[in-house]
């Protein structure tokens, strides 16, 4: 039976709508809010409760329909902004991080929404082009102690520099000068240690181009780094703001970067090298079987990529190295499908083992779940690919996408080893450490001194960004920021329509006040009281603007016990499912601390369950310190951080709901 009749039995779950009945009805009723209102959209308001670990406090967001943003608090002390699918974010915060969402559904204009939805687009993409120059400083730094450190190689003071070159893992070792592939002599391997398909490759690019073009580039870019003049960065540090997009000219790690990669593509275009063992992979199993359709397809789909890459290799552009040496890659894997007739698939998780959880006990009771999910979703993602008919490299980069997660799972089930952390940017990226450089022909004396601008500017700009985006508890946390953004574009509209009918005498703050009147219903001031703790500005979102509808999406654990407790005698289901012992529900996640009750389900007795709590945290500390020397710190704190989150449960208050390791979705996309 082929995969494309296994297809039929995949189950495809439509995801929890999220428009209520009534909302129309509830809306005509709004007053106070400009008429055009009245054909509405919706933003909502998400209170997220508390519970250990990130936002312990609690946590804020704000959704427009697909998307929903929210701020985090990251390193190096900086609040951002995130922007997740809405279903991802309330499969992360419901599901996995165990926690109720309160939503406040606000009424709005198409106008409203629109210019909302861009405010938080715009003030994504700045800060993201902000900490990318943040980045780019560290390169820069980072650069010109690798350029140091190579003159005093020379002098024969130091040992050889190497630099970390992206993509080129799938093809290199990490090695000195001597091993693996030069950046300055030919290749002379044997024809039976090359790709077929990177020769063939090699090949149309020498009859579109010229049988010298590959010398040719390779000798003007070597060129190009010898005579590099390299200076540090001087990007604008007084002119930093939320709402301008910074301008910034590629620094100096940039354009070495751009050309040391370009050079070794074009050297492992010349060498036309395998895959190396461990840098891909696929499985025996009938779900990566290659039927004699799709390997037309694919075939179609590589000749397709090999015309995208001829282009590249000519490009105008200065970052083509890194998109050409993985688009080499994937000619390489395909050609291995093609060969074993199994689908193959290079790896893209980290290859260093840098990236692998600590605790996967729990882990390894959800890996028949994580199969069967992710054999759906891998079954999707291929019928998307060689069904569709448009051969697009986005869908082929899903299916990689899906094929990884689905061996890696296999994987582990297999050998018995822990999940590899999935990438942030799943994008065939495997490294290699070369040593094989060619370096600008720059004095020690200049090194020094750019050395040492980069070093200020690095730090001045961390500084500048630290300030305008530091995290405070009170005056800048996750709920703050979202009325920032909201008010500093209702200000900015207030100013506007003052320029255009002058009032005079009309306090700015009060222009604000109206303006947010005018477009949510009301106006929330974070600097007053305690509104910047999130179960406390969800109140004043409730009683200050335009809420046609509230409704809680309960947590996980919540949402189980409501089903049991349908077919089963409540008592018992409590009983059970009161304690970590006994449930059903709950397996302990790696990062939660040590505690023997669930205090959510119950005020009266929480002080009683968290006294219980308390003494489990204090047990486990005391054996984890004598267990120290053996197992390492892991319980100890586990057991410290327990006692911390039992002293709430005391005074009824409860913080802790414990976090779930796996949570089926019910429409999974990667």
């Amino acid at each position: 039976m082929s995969w494309l009749t296994r297809t039929a039995s995949v189950r495809v779950s439509v995801g929890m709508g999220v428009r209520a009945a009534g909302f129309l009805a509830a809306f005509i009723l709004w007053c106070g809010v400009e008429q055009a209102a009245l054909a509405a959209r919706f933003i909502d308001y998400l209170y997220v409760e508390a519970n250990e670990g990130d936002s312990s406090g609690g946590h804020a967001a704000i959704r427009f329909e697909n998307q929903t943003y929210h701020f985090q608090h990251e390193n190096p002390g900086i609040i951002r902004v995130r922007r997740l699918d809405s279903s991802a974010f309330t499969h992360a915060y419901a599901k996995l991080g165990n926690r109720t969402i309160r939503e406040s559904r606000i009424a709005v204009s198409d106008e409203t929404y629109d210019l909302l939805e861009d405010a938080f687009i715009h003030l994504l993409l700045i800060q993201e082009a902000q900490l990318n120059i943040r980045e780019a400083l560290r390169r820069d730094v980072l650069l010109f102690e690798l350029l140091l450190r190579q003159h005093h190689v020379q002098d024969h003071t130091a040992e050889e520099a190497q630099l970390s070159l992206k993509g080129f893992g799938y093809f290199l070792p990490d090695g000195p000068m001597h091993s693996g592939i030069t950046a300055g002599a030919s290749y002379s391997g044997s024809v039976a240690l090359r790709s077929p398909a990177l020769l063939s490759l090699r090949d149309r690019i020498r009859t579109t181009y010229g049988e010298r073009f590959v010398e040719e580039r390779k000798a003007q870019l070597k060129t190009l780094l010898q005579e590099m003049k390299l200076r540090a960065a001087e990007p604008p540090v007084s002119g930093l703001s939320p709402e301008i997009y910074p301008a910034f000219a590629p620094s100096a790690a940039t354009r070495y970067n751009d050309a040391i990669l370009a050079l070794f593509a074009l050297e492992v275009l010349q060498a036309a090298p395998p895959l190396r063992p461990g840098t891909f992979w696929t499985s025996d199993a009938d779900i990566f079987k290659l039927e004699a359709e799709e390997a037309l397809v694919l075939k179609t789909f590589a000749e397709r990529q090999v015309s995208d890459l001829v282009r590249l290799v000519n490009s105008s552009r200065t970052d083509w190295g890194l998109p050409f040496v993985v688009g080499m890659a994937r000619l390489a894997a395909i050609e291995a499908s093609l060969a074993s007739g199994q689908l193959v698939f290079l790896d893209v998780f980290p290859g260093d083992g840098r990236e692998l959880r600590r605790d996967a006990t729990t882990e390894r009771l959800y890996l028949p779940a994580m199969k069967t999910q992710l054999s759906e979703v891998y079954l999707r993602r291929r019928g998307e690919f060689f069904m569709s008919g448009c051969l697009r490299e986005a869908d082929y980069s899903a299916l990689e996408r899906a094929g990884n997660l689905l061996l890696e799972v296999e994987r582990a089930s297999t050998t018995g080893s822990p999940l590899r952390k999935y990438p942030e940017a799943p994008f065939p990226s495997r490294e290699a450490q070369r040593k094989d450089l060619v370096f600008p022909q720059m004095g020690e004396v200049a090194l020094v001194q750019e050395l040492e601008a980069a070093r200020a500017v690095d730090g001045d700009f961390a500084k500048a960004l630290s300030h305008l985006y530091s995290y405070d508890l009170v005056r800048r946390n996750c709920v703050t920021e979202i009325f920032a953004a909201l008010n500093r574009t209702f200000g900015h509209l207030s100013l506007v329509r003052e320029h255009a009918s002058p009032s005079p005498g009309m306090d700015p703050v009060e222009m604000l006040r109206e303006e947010s009147v005018r477009r949510l219903g009301g106006f929330v001031d974070t600097s007053r009281g305690f509104v910047f703790i999130p179960f406390v500005s969800a109140g004043e979102v409730d009683a200050c603007y335009a809420v046609v509808d509230r409704r809680e999406i309960p947590s996980y654990r919540t949402e189980r016990i409501a089903e049991m407790m349908e077919h089963e005698t409540p008592l018992m289901v409590f009983f059970r499912e009161s304690n970590t012992l006994s449930s059903t529900v709950y397996r302990p996640g790696p990062g939660d601390s040590s505690f023997l009750f669930f205090t959510e389900d119950t005020i009266l007795l929480r002080p009683l369950f968290g006294a219980f709590n308390l003494v489990t945290g204090l047990g486990e500390s005391l054996l984890g310190f004598v267990t120290m020397p053996a197992e390492g710190s892991d319980r100890f704190l586990s057991g410290v951080k327990g006692m911390l989150f039992s002293f709430p449960e005391l005074v009824f208050v409860n913080l802790r709901k414990g976090s779930i390791v796996y949570v089926e979705t019910k429409k999974m996309s990667l």
